[in-house]
């Protein structure tokens, strides 16, 4: 692959809107994206998320979110939990002192080989202590550089700076949001059910990043506004769902009503494989997300071909300024996609029946028509 295969921090929408006029980083980006400039800085003349203006504003609820996203970066990580994690992880990769034994890559493959002892694995130990915090899936793979940023963008204190090559793997994991809060789209509950779920991601991304440093390895957290990956083409690499239409990734019980956390690593270990539950083709027929989103972001047409990659793209632009708009991160096509409905024995039957019988999809959407409506109808205020 070459560089211009990767994607740049600098020119996703949430590092755009970082940019202060008036500032070298602004004047910097615009230098060399001079198109972006007058929409950028309408959307920034905007209301801000979390701010009044925002038709969905609600001050306690917004007041909750904005300091539940604070509190990510003044999380307290448990040194006791880490020391016991540690241990696990010494012993499944036969850890000496002074530092890991040297493991190379797979033959045949670019995954790398998981050191064993006594039966355990680091990828055994790091997907059971994801899920012990709060995980509700985990998965592992070895990193494409494609889904790894050029340079950083998002915030003035690093901007520019080379996002560096030296973590071969990585451990995703899933955090389920909350069906009920999901149904208010796009109220503000939807922002504070982002914010828990972001909070619990970076709590159990920074957990495991501590436990694999005491234990020698090199390991860096990816979470809410710090990424060097590209979390969803990842976790679509580590088996835990596919893309669907809405550019989100679709687990199997819990549809896009996830958010993705990750850890990467040189530790070595045992990579997942990608997974067929039959989103990719189910998508194909619905179109619901696309038909009910308000800013018309979403593609309710044929796949295109973005950056070489074949897949529905994405107005982000409309979808941003729709959230400021609001004043809140939206949801309605997390919360309409028909793989959303709750984590039950009928949903997931249904959900098997279009991962295994793709001649039922039809039938599928017609039934989910039928009783959740083809229009989006976002549940009353007082189930929040």
């Amino acid at each position: 692959m070459t560089e211009t295969d990767r994607v740049d921090e600098r020119d996703t929408m949430f590092a755009r809107m970082a940019r202060e006029p008036g500032t070298r980083e602004y004047e910097d980006y615009y230098a060399r994206r001079p198109e972006y400039r007058d929409a950028d800085d309408h959307l920034r003349a905007l209301p801000p998320l979390f701010a009044e203006g925002g038709r969905c504003y609600d001050r306690e609820v917004c007041g909750e979110a904005s300091r539940l996203f604070a509190a990510i970066d003044t999380l307290h990580i448990d040194a006791v939990l880490v020391e016991d994690w540690k241990h696990r992880l010494g012993g499944a990769t036969g850890l000496k002192t002074g530092g890991p034994t040297a493991i190379g890559p797979k033959t045949g493959g670019p995954t790398a080989i998981g050191l064993k002892t006594g039966g355990a694995t680091a990828t055994a130990v790091l997907k059971e202590m994801a899920r012990q915090l709060g995980a509700v899936d985990a998965g592992c793979a070895a990193i494409d550089p494609a889904f790894v940023y050029t340079h950083k963008g998002r915030f003035s204190k690093d901007y520019g700076a080379p996002v560096p090559l030296d973590c071969p793997s990585a451990i995703v994991f899933l955090v389920e949001m909350d069906f009920d809060e999901m149904q208010q789209a796009p109220r503000a509950g939807v922002l504070r059910e982002s914010a828990r779920q972001y909070l619990r991601a970076a709590r159990i991304g920074k957990t495991i990043e501590a436990a694999l440093a005491s234990a020698g390895w090199r390991a860096r957290a990816q979470y809410d506004a710090h990424y060097d990956v590209m979390l969803v083409p990842l976790a679509i690499a580590a088996g835990l769902g596919e893309l669907g239409r809405n550019n989100l990734l679709v687990a199997h019980r819990f549809g896009s009503r996830v958010r993705i956390g990750a850890v990467t690593t040189d530790c070595p270990l045992d990579g997942d494989r990608p997974v067929s539950i039959g989103v990719d083709r189910f998508c194909e027929t619905c179109r619901k997300c696309a038909d009910n989103c308000p800013s018309r972001a979403l593609e309710a047409g044929s796949k295109q071909d973005v950056r070489g990659v074949r897949k529905w793209p994405t107005g982000v632009e409309r979808c941003y300024g729709y959230w400021r708009a609001v004043g809140t991160d939206c949801g309605i096509c997390m919360a309409a996609c028909p793989f959303s409905h709750r984590d039950t024995w009928f949903h997931n039957l249904v959900r098997w029946c279009v991962r295994s019988k793709p001649d039922l999809d039809r039938a599928a959407l017609f039934f989910d028509d039928l009783v959740y409506s083809r229009k989006w109808k976002r549940a009353p205020a007082d189930r929040a």
